[in-house]
């Protein structure tokens, strides 16, 4: 089917999301079902590459949701820590710029998975890319296939991404403190 960018891109977002709602909510009655299944995905997010920065964050977080060690955790890290910019900041892909979407993102799922919290440089790139009425802007790159409509949050064409990246820069500055 079709995906919205990056919203709904990465198989790596749908495999850890539902290794964590199997972990949450699995039904006691089919446990060793569920450990199962969250042991396939944890096999799969291990042997598929990834290859934008949200599939390594996810990842990052499915991994650990299913149960990985902190040597495993930081060696998935690794290469993510190594993708911060001179600005402090994330990029969704390479040759986009630092934003709030991706920096947000992956410091939330540095944190989830245990391997640090929100680091100063990244919370001076948010707090210095936060518009005055308290988002985020971030251009959008979905293809642009439904009737554009309003919802009242500020950039128009952007404002979907836009609010996503609000969300995730919003949780990393909390998480910061």
């Amino acid at each position: 089917g079709y995906s919205r960018s990056p919203l709904q891109d990465s198989d790596f977002s749908r495999t850890a999301m539902a290794i964590r709602g199997l972990k949450t909510y699995g039904t006691p009655g089919r446990a060793n079902e569920m450990q199962r299944r969250i042991e396939q995905g944890k096999k799969w997010l291990m042997h598929t590459e990834p290859v934008i920065l949200e599939d390594m964050d996810m990842r990052l977080v499915g991994v650990a949701a299913a149960g990985s060690g902190a040597a495993e955790l930081r060696k998935l890290a690794a290469p993510i820590l190594a993708l911060q910019r001179s600005d402090g900041g994330w990029a969704q892909r390479q040759g986009f710029p630092s934003d709030a979407y991706a920096t947000g993102m992956t410091l939330w799922a540095l944190n989830e998975a245990g391997v640090m919290r929100p680091d100063a440089w990244a919370v001076k790139f948010l707090l210095g890319t936060q518009s005055a009425d308290g988002s985020w802007h971030v251009a959008s790159r979905a293809t642009k296939f439904q009737q554009y409509f309003e919802s009242g949050f500020p950039y128009e064409h952007d404002q979907w991404i836009s609010t996503m990246a609000t969300g995730w820069a919003a949780n990393a500055l909390a998480l910061s403190i």
